[in-house]
């Protein structure tokens, strides 16, 4: 992307591979703790050996999944800020340009994936996922329905959110004059509360409607979209002290570490809870982005910078990869130490997306590249 920060927005690379490795992470201690029955990170397998630090260890851990709501608000700034700078460069956004370039870079890995479905299914014999539904990019109106997180599709509703997002926000950026922009926004994320408040009291499968419904995630995206906006209209700066970025990721960790993202007691819960790890993050996300004491973290050449570029594999495969691991090696061979799994579910996490990246989706990119607006 080119922007007018230079290396500082190389950072992000960073934060995609972090975002990814967060829900790897929590998905892999989920599937330890189900197949061999640990309770907690620091417990021998049982309720009443857990202890407290145990406790919020694992509360920690299960909290990672956070890691999704970073991936939105990174898409909702970039997505935002590139419409934004080619509305300003040329006069108007191409939207089936737009369209073309996110179908080249998500389609052909989501593709992949439900295509290999059937295989894994069979070979690792698991119960047949609904095919139908996410081919047509609606995977997370079937968790809502059917309550199932099914093999090896459970982690793919994120994706058709994200597409939902693809196919509403241009038509937004490209008709809705950029000073009345914060308006919509603003409107987005207060009917994106209403509806998760009005999900959680009306409807069966509320926690699930809150959870996986693209209307409920929408905000998390526009809050990003905010951050591309004002990024476009003038250069963000940001210049927190050390002591102030040790505070907020404190408050952060604490916050992960204290309190159960994924329940609620109230229905004002339910509508603001998340706002507050989504506000500490924002800030750090911006903090390390913008902030000149950082502007040097990242080279283009590092391999974390380019392991930022194959996050997007380290999430799509990760998550297929688990259940291979579980049934393949480690109940095959009798292993069911934590770290053991981590580490080969780390290795493989990493392995196999490198060389889709390199070796498929690489040409997909290259025809991507055709497609910009911007040079």
């Amino acid at each position: 992307m080119k922007n007018p920060q230079g290396s500082r927005i190389v950072n992000l690379d960073l934060i995609r591979f972090v975002a990814a490795l967060m829900i790897i992470f929590l998905h892999a201690y989920e599937a330890w703790v189900g197949w061999f029955g640990q309770v907690g990170l620091l417990s021998n397998g049982t309720f009443k050996t857990l202890s407290y630090s145990g406790t919020w260890i694992d509360q920690f851990i299960r909290n990672l999944g956070h890691g999704v709501d970073v991936f939105f608000l990174i898409s909702g700034f970039l997505i935002t800020y590139l419409l934004l700078e080619e509305k300003k460069a040329i006069g108007k956004i191409s939207i089936w340009k737009f369209m073309v370039r996110r179908s080249l870079r998500i389609w052909p890995l989501y593709f992949l994936i439900i295509a290999i479905g059937p295989v894994l299914v069979s070979w690792l014999q698991e119960p047949s996922p609904n095919y139908t539904w996410n081919l047509l990019f609606i995977g997370n109106f079937d968790v809502i329905f059917t309550e199932k997180w099914l093999y090896p599709f459970a982690h793919l509703w994120s994706i058709c959110i994200e597409e939902h997002f693809y196919l509403v926000w241009p038509f937004i950026i490209a008709w809705v004059p950029t000073k009345r922009l914060m308006s919509v926004f603003m409107g987005i994320i207060i009917f994106s509360i209403g509806f998760r408040m009005y999900a959680w009291s009306n409807f069966d499968h509320g926690w699930y409607y809150v959870f996986t419904h693209t209307l409920s995630r929408m905000d998390v995206l526009v809050i990003g979209a905010i951050g591309g906006y004002y990024h476009s209209i003038s250069p963000i700066q940001i210049h927190l002290s050390r002591m102030q970025r040790y505070l907020i990721f404190g408050l952060l960790i604490s916050v992960l570490c204290l309190e159960p993202i994924t329940q609620w007691d109230t229905l004002i819960m339910v509508g603001f809870k998340k706002y507050i790890y989504v506000a500490l993050t924002a800030i750090l996300l911006l903090d390390f982005l913008f902030n000149p004491s950082f502007k040097h973290v990242l080279k283009p050449t590092s391999f974390v910078h380019y392991l930022g570029k194959v996050s997007y594999g380290i999430y799509m495969f990760g998550n297929v990869l688990l259940l291979v691991v579980i049934k393949k090696i480690m109940l095959k061979f009798g292993i069911t130490n934590l770290w053991i799994f981590m580490g080969i579910v780390l290795f493989l996490s990493i392995l196999v997306p490198i060389l889709s990246y390199e070796f498929f989706e690489k040409p997909f990119l290259k025809l991507s590249a055709r497609f910009r607006v911007i040079k």
